[in-house]
């Protein structure tokens, strides 16, 4: 029998065990979310055990992955790292709720000691698809990389306020890859299924990725763009459209806490997915959400340039802006 088939088999099997029993290993680590403020939109306590999910079945790829020399050890130590730091954090966040800065001070001071151990994992020059500008970083490529990774990190949490939505736009960014890229081995499909096995419980609201799933999925987005950038299989503007609903969402928040003279780190319910809520049941939310989201790589991808394609992108995400907010008083 096909090993990779044995390992899917094992690991499907695994995650759904996880997900029956989802309640009972969310109250025994104490990661059950409990909707004690106004910000939450569910009714009762809900399991937020899916980033062990995730990390369980991505991370044993990438041990498969070495196991059969695919994946060099080197490699494999600083994927499993990173993506278990930034977990760990999430999850002792998801129980005492850690102040941002604290957050913000491990993750990148792990990140200053870590990327400069290989030079895949630091962005040395920014090449364009449809633009003849290279910019070499020189000596900024090490506070550059940490920067987009953190970006990434926070545009990705601000997206994860209501179901699927998270989610939804990390399966498109792997299928994008995988598309792009023409490469697909156990890890593409590993990130994929186990995705695919939170996502319907969570649609569901049976279950959460919590926080430390919003980190992994940030840290192993940022290992995932890194390394294929890096091999020359993606250009940096097809990244920034890929990744341009969260990123221009966070952007256009924190400029407005700014100008209100609130703390950027401060959570409200300004988000763009929140502004969607207010005229639709949040249980739909994803769906226009990640139409929006998937729309200016869409129309880089089969016609315009990437600089025209972003730029319907920020018309179209201003004019729905518009709408929500005046639909909203």
């Amino acid at each position: 029998m096909n090993k990779e088939y044995i390992f899917h088999t094992l690991f499907i099997s695994l995650s759904l065990i996880l997900i029956k029993y989802r309640t009972q290993i969310a109250s025994y680590i104490k990661i059950m979310d409990i909707p004690n403020s106004s910000r939450k939109l569910h009714s009762h306590p809900i399991s937020s055990a899916g980033g062990l999910i995730l990390f369980t079945y991505i991370s044993s790829s990438l041990i498969y992955l070495n196991f059969f020399s695919i994946l060099s050890f080197k490699h494999l130590l600083i994927s499993l790292f990173l993506v278990m730091y930034f977990g760990m954090v999430g999850l002792i966040d998801d129980r005492k709720h850690l102040n941002a800065k604290i957050k913000t001070f491990f993750l990148i001071v792990i990140l200053l000691i870590i990327l400069p151990i290989d030079n895949n994992y630091i962005i040395n020059t920014i090449i364009f698809k449809d633009l003849k500008n290279v910019i070499i970083l020189n000596q900024g490529s090490l506070f550059f990389t940490i920067f987009c990774i953190f970006f990434l990190y926070n545009a990705l949490n601000f997206s994860d306020g209501v179901n699927g939505v998270a989610l939804g736009l990390c399966l498109f960014w792997i299928i994008c890859i995988i598309f792009i890229t023409n490469i697909v081995n156990i890890f593409h499909i590993s990130v994929v299924i186990s995705m695919m096995l939170v996502i319907i419980p969570n649609l569901l609201n049976k279950i959460f990725i919590g926080n430390s799933g919003a980190n992994i999925l940030a840290i192993l987005f940022s290992i995932i763009f890194l390394n294929s950038y890096n091999l020359g299989l993606i250009f940096f503007d097809q990244i920034i459209l890929l990744v341009f609903l969260p990123s221009i969402d966070l952007i256009r928040v924190v400029i407005e806490r700014l100008i209100k003279n609130n703390s950027p780190l401060n959570p409200d319910q300004t988000h763009f997915h929140h502004l969607l809520c207010k005229i639709m049941n949040s249980r739909f939310v994803f769906i226009p959400y990640l139409i929006i989201a998937i729309t200016p790589f869409i129309l880089n991808f089969f016609y315009f340039k990437s600089y025209i394609a972003l730029t319907i992108g920020l018309i179209t995400y201003f004019i729905i802006l518009l709408f929500l907010k005046n639909k909203n008083g």
